[in-house]
């Protein structure tokens, strides 16, 4: 299964204002702006993450419109000082993460009409924005948890080496069970370890994010599995 691999992060300096894949400063609307809001916490904006085009090799679906854009966001601290965490970040309706997409996406939270709002910070405290820098690669098909246990430990091994990592599409290296947000047909938009970044995301102990959208490319949800 194709997939882009991240190997690293380029920061900009500059605000990014076209419609590309980015993480961190503010979202670039294609329609209008639609902040989600933490389902509790005095339904604070929750922070930006990044954005992430629904490019057509990836997720090949007809009569959508192009461009299709992914936006991230995830209750979180505003900064360092503030110690805040919500263990619900964690769970794909726990109404504390969100996947807004554009246009045309199905709402499954609270959103406010803003324009700019929470987004990433480095380890001074400034504002991060960064453009990934791709590598485009291939997954092999997804093996679940009862396949991967029948396998040998060099097999294990072989599977883990190419579904590990950070990346966009391909297919997800669970590590504490099959952690698919529920039944339904989902894709893998993102894959990104938390930690060891050159921005802050404040996530878990040693936290990965997932990032799945349907097939239609209408619904997203994220998932953190922490070790």
């Amino acid at each position: 299964m194709k997939k882009y691999k991240i190997d690293s992060f380029t920061r900009v300096s500059e605000p990014i204002r076209t419609p590309i894949t980015k993480i961190g400063g503010q979202p670039v609307w294609l329609t209008e702006p639609q902040w989600p809001l933490s389902s509790g916490w005095d339904k604070r904006p929750m922070m930006f993450i990044g954005q992430i085009e629904l490019d057509q090799q990836l997720f090949p679906t007809p009569n959508v419109p192009v461009p299709l854009m992914a936006y991230l966001f995830v209750t979180h601290a505003k900064n360092m000082e503030e110690g805040f965490f919500d263990p619900d970040i964690i769970d794909p309706d726990g109404g504390e993460n969100a996947i807004i997409i554009q246009p045309g996406g199905e709402l499954l939270i609270d959103t406010a009409p803003l324009v700019n709002g929470p987004t990433l910070w480095d380890n001074n405290g400034e504002s991060y924005e960064g453009i990934p820098q791709l590598q485009e690669a291939q997954d092999p098909a997804f093996l679940d948890s009862e396949a991967y246990l029948l396998l040998t430990e060099d097999e294990r091994k072989a599977y883990n080496a190419e579904v590990d990592g950070d990346k966009i599409g391909g297919v997800p290296y669970f590590f504490q069970g099959d952690g698919w947000p529920d039944d339904s047909n989902w894709g893998l938009l993102l894959q990104l370890h938390a930690n060891f970044k050159p921005f802050c995301l404040l996530v878990g102990a040693s936290p990965t994010i997932f990032a799945f959208v349907n097939e239609d490319l209408t619904t997203g949800k994220l998932v953190i599995q922490d070790s």
